[in-house]
């Protein structure tokens, strides 16, 4: 995949078009065509009328003939509107396809440290709503401009051939148009940026809530809860009625100048049949062609108001695009890491400048080695295996594996020879068999049972209703926490990792299931160089070396095992 970004603007998503040229041409060509034969229907009513009215023939057809082409324009026009709208309909959809998997792919390489920042709520609202309305703008609003000022124009032609001065009036209303939706206009795009910016608050205060359902019943926080997602749907509401009192000012506004100026092209028309300057047929098409050049001026009109909206949505789905991610492609993918000793070289980081977590930490871990590092919380134990993991990066020094940085070596790589069991377990909504095949797919049913045996978890496993068939739920809310570490430790060692990360790997785990686990432990972890951290002792007694954290640097523990 690459990750190689460059600054985008609104204009960037108009290359999504290119993939469908051939079908947006070709809608372009049907919706020509129905152009056409709109433009070529009041035509036909002024030769029917004058057919009628002054016994008038068309290449010897009279009226009845006229009438039967007249009613065949109209079907040949139903049959093209079908067509175009049937396509460019699907080309919507596979431009929502395309720029939705490209939005996902692009957000699943950024840094942990976005989804850190960012509210997952947003990040999904981006994926369904945003990129929606982007898709529907680009491929149906865009499209339906060619054929508007195709009416637009021609309509101004045919009826200037038939009457100049009629024609002017008509042209005269157009400046007006427009002044109103540029004072109109204004008020829409901070309007539907807001509007957008809260729908995303509202699905963040959702997904947050379900996801801590259980602390919400807890602490009895429904009603808090329900009012905090009211109070946004209430500003929503709100925003939408200004946005709403906007589109219903400028929408009879537009309708008063169209039919103001249909009233004027009446008079001036009635003055000129009067006056012998117009024919009753000639009159009749220049009618219709003022009702038809009417069309045209309401789609332009919708035309800014959606422009105001795709503005909005593009705006935060640009933010997010030129966020650059994790450089994943340097390094080969076919790299060979040598050795499996790491060292930490003058290693600091903080998360922001006056804070410093960990300062200048030099250690080195012998290939085969299990150092314990122990410690309070937020002291920096987990950071340390997220600089190991590149999660984050160090704000000085060097981490090398072997005699490489880390830096030079394929993202993907470097993560699959690292087995990292975090203490903030994440399983998938699958059975068990699933979880534990997650990083490693293709595995048989044997590998499988046979890393759930290492990690103490087949005993339980059996035991459940459909053993390794058995749904975990969502993020495996229906197995226990000691259970959840179990398997996500089996899932780890199932891809044979050189390197293994252990954050907090007991802290789910009751006293005597602790003394069981060390004893697993310590059988299990002879080829691998292990990095556990942890603030319980009694996992010292498997380390080969015990470290703690102190002013933010790696020191040798008092006691050792």
């Amino acid at each position: 995949m690459n990750t190689k970004t460059q600054k985008m603007s609104f204009f960037y998503f108009f290359s999504l078009l290119k993939q469908h040229k051939k079908g947006v041409l070709f809608v372009i060509i049907l919706m020509v065509l129905e152009s056409l034969v709109s433009l070529s229907v009041p035509w036909f009513a002024g030769q029917f009328s004058k057919s009628v009215l002054e016994n008038y023939t068309i290449y010897d057809f009279g009226y009845k003939w006229i009438a039967l082409i007249w009613l065949s324009l109209f079907a040949i026009q139903a049959v093209l509107r079908f067509f175009s709208t049937y396509r460019i309909n699907y080309i919507g959809a596979q431009v929502l396809t395309q720029l939705s998997c490209r939005l996902y792919d692009h957000i699943q390489v950024l840094p942990v440290k976005y989804f850190n920042n960012n509210k997952k709520g947003e990040t999904l609202a981006l994926l369904s709503n945003d990129v929606s309305i982007l898709s529907h703008f680009l491929s149906g609003v865009i499209t339906s401009l060619v054929p508007s000022l195709l009416i637009l124009v021609g309509a101004l032609i045919l009826m200037a051939s038939i009457s100049p001065t009629i024609t002017f009036i008509i042209m005269l209303m157009v400046p007006a148009f427009f002044v109103v939706l540029k004072i109109l206009g204004k008020g829409i795009k901070p309007l539907t940026e807001d509007i957008v910016q809260s729908q995303a608050n509202s699905v963040a205060i959702a997904s947050e809530n379900f996801g801590v359902i259980k602390l919400v019943k807890a602490f009895s926080r429904e009603n808090i809860e329900s009012d905090r997602f009211k109070n946004n749907a209430y500003k929503i509401q709100e925003l939408r009625r200004k946005q709403l009192k906007i589109q219903a000012i400028l929408s009879p506004l537009v309708q008063l100048l169209v039919t103001s100026g249909v009233l004027v092209v009446v008079v001036v028309s009635a003055i000129h049949y009067q006056t012998g300057k117009l024919s009753m047929p000639d009159l009749i098409t220049l009618l219709m062609y003022g009702i038809l050049f009417a069309r045209p001026m309401s789609a332009l009109a919708n035309l800014y108001g959606q422009t105001q909206q795709a503005l909005g949505a593009s705006t935060r789905l640009i933010k997010v695009f030129n966020i650059s991610p994790e450089p994943i492609d340097k390094g080969e993918l076919e790299q060979e890491i040598k050795s499996n000793s790491i060292s930490f070289k003058n290693i600091s980081f903080s998360y922001n400048s006056t804070d410093i977590l960990l300062n200048n930490v030099n250690i080195d871990i012998a290939a085969s080695e299990t150092l314990v590092i122990i410690g309070e919380n937020g002291k920096g134990k987990t950071t340390i295996l997220h600089l190991l993991m590149r999660f984050i990066e160090p704000t000085t020094g060097v981490i090398t594996i072997g005699d490489t940085n880390i830096n030079d070596i394929n993202l993907s790589v470097l993560r699959k020879y690292i087995g990292f069991v975090s203490q903030d377990i994440a399983l998938c909504d699958g059975s068990v068999m699933d979880n534990i095949a997650y990083g490693y797919p293709q595995a048989t049913k044997e590998e499988i049972e046979k890393v759930a045996i290492k990690a103490g978890a087949h005993t339980f496993i059996n035991e459940l209703e459909f053993g390794y068939k058995t749904q975990v739920g969502e993020n495996g809310v229906l197995l226990s926490g000691g259970q959840r570490q179990r398997i996500s430790l089996a899932r780890a060692l199932l891809a044979k990792p050189s390197i293994l990360l252990l954050d907090e790997p007991t802290s789910m785990i009751d006293k005597e299931g602790k003394e069981d686990f060390n004893l697993q432990l310590a059988t299990l972890l002879q080829d691998q160089t292990v990095i556990i951290v942890t603030h319980e002792q009694h996992l010292a007694e498997i380390a080969d070396r015990v470290v703690t954290i102190k002013n933010g640097q790696l020191v040798t523990a008092d006691f050792q095992p």
